[in-house]
């Protein structure tokens, strides 16, 4: 209903702040339960392409993301229909929902009427709980020990370390060294010289 109501370029301008806001609370959250304040190091850029980055980093969390999104959407444009139709009418129901508010909400529905708010809101808090569930995970590794070097970085001084890295923006990375269970985070312009992946071992 709202992005109808816009222009083009304003349409324009209200996914530019969507995507930042994306990247900013999904990434603050995910940083935040490894014990880093990740606003201290981010810049508008950074939160923007974020999200891109990270699907197009991670096959498993894109596939999970579509997988997810696809099964909430029809959840909400028919699922949720059909159990409506078939139960309304039990006392049960009416308990727990608002039978004539959930009418209007199908009824604009079918007419499509706040529907692309309705698939961005849901795509928020989904793409939102993901991060938050793969920070629980990363922070469980940590914890372990089971963290694995997956990158070796030389510093400027050529002194070098295999960690972890957990995250990367344009001007730091975020990494765990080795037996170690604290995310540490670098300027990469001022420190780093060379970051090289580790081959996996078969």
């Amino acid at each position: 209903m709202i992005f109808k109501k816009l222009s083009l370029q304003e349409n324009f301008y209200v996914l530019y702040v969507y995507f930042i806001l994306l990247g900013i609370v999904s990434d603050a959250l995910f940083y935040a339960v490894l014990g880093v304040q990740y606003l201290n190091y981010v810049s508008i850029l950074d939160a923007l392409i974020s999200p891109f980055s990270l699907l197009t980093d991670s096959l498993k969390l894109t596939l999970a993301l579509v997988i997810c999104f696809f099964l909430l959407y029809k959840y909400v444009t028919k699922w949720s229909y059909t159990l409506h139709k078939k139960y309304k009418h039990k006392k049960w129901y009416g308990k727990i929902h608002n039978i004539e508010r959930r009418e209007k909400a199908f009824k604009d529905l079918e007419e499509k009427k706040g529907l692309a708010e309705g698939l961005l809101f849901l795509f928020f808090i989904l793409f939102v709980s993901l991060r938050l569930g793969m920070g629980l995970g990363k922070n469980h590794k940590i914890k372990t020990k089971e963290i694995k070097p997956n990158y070796e970085l030389t510093f400027k001084d050529n002194s070098q370390k295999d960690v972890q890295v957990i995250g990367q923006n344009s001007s730091f990375i975020f990494y765990v060294e080795h037996k170690e269970k604290v995310v540490s985070v670098t300027p990469i312009s001022d420190n780093i010289k060379q970051i090289k992946r580790i081959p996996k071992k078969d």
